[in-house]
């Protein structure tokens, strides 16, 4: 394990942690019946949140199940989904945080002194937005694509409504990242991103982690959005 990030451990949850694990098991709830996506052909409609799962991974809230490891939007766009799944699957580190955070994370576990990281987290030509990879870390490109195929699936949630769908993307984020119960595993590649809130959360969501928690319930309309999208999976009847 890298020695660069032995910074005290930071507790999650606080004074609402009940409440954050509450939350967090009732989204991880209401996802378990969708089906898990390993292609993005497999996606049957154009805007949504997308949910991701790493193996190795386990939720806290059901024994032996998978922890959501990421949440993902096309905020700025409608009928973006597939095309922001492809970004994250075969597209490049300065089209995809994702890409750039695991890409990060696998030259630091392999050597934290690699020029490709210098002169700091965040700061290397890798991690640095719109800089571009060297000879050196360019094949990391085909390696974060080959990761993502193999050792991630995601769920999708159909949303619509452009305004819904970002605030559920915030609000999700914000009260995944604080349960106090889920728990990255020690061998955790996101401990070893360059942002401190991957590394804290468990998550490799670098924004809306750890907002202050709101007064809004979205649950219930989270779950009616949930069951519309299932919908969509079901056999057509005769």
């Amino acid at each position: 394990m890298s020695t660069i990030y032995r910074e005290p451990e930071l507790s999650k949850g606080g004074l609402f942690g009940e409440r954050y694990a509450q939350i967090c098991e009732e989204i991880h709830s209401h996802l378990r019946p969708l089906p898990e996506f390993r292609s993005v052909r497999e996606v049957p409609f154009d805007n949504g949140l997308y949910f991701w799962f790493e193996a190795g991974e386990f939720c806290s809230h059901y024994n032996g199940e998978p922890r959501i490891v990421r949440v993902g939007n096309h905020p700025h766009s409608q009928n973006g989904l597939k095309n922001r799944l492809r970004n994250h699957y075969s597209g490049t580190k300065n089209g995809s945080v994702f890409r750039k955070s695991i890409g990060g994370a696998l030259l630091r576990l392999r050597d934290e002194a690699s020029a490709c990281l210098a002169p700091g987290p965040g700061l290397g030509h890798w991690e640095k937005q719109d800089s571009k990879p060297c000879i050196e870390c360019a094949p990391l490109e085909k390696e974060v694509s080959r990761i993502l195929r193999e050792k991630f699936f995601f769920k999708c949630v159909r949303i619509d409504d452009k305004a819904l769908r970002n605030f559920l993307e915030r609000v999700t984020i914000r009260d995944l990242s604080a349960c106090p119960n889920c728990q990255a595993s020690n061998n955790w590649l996101g401990r070893l991103a360059y942002n401190q809130d991957v590394r804290r959360s468990g998550m490799w969501n670098s924004e809306f982690t750890f907002g202050p928690i709101a007064g809004d319930d979205y649950l219930s309309r989270f779950a009616d959005l949930v069951s519309d999208t299932l919908q969509h999976h079901a056999p057509a009847t005769k």
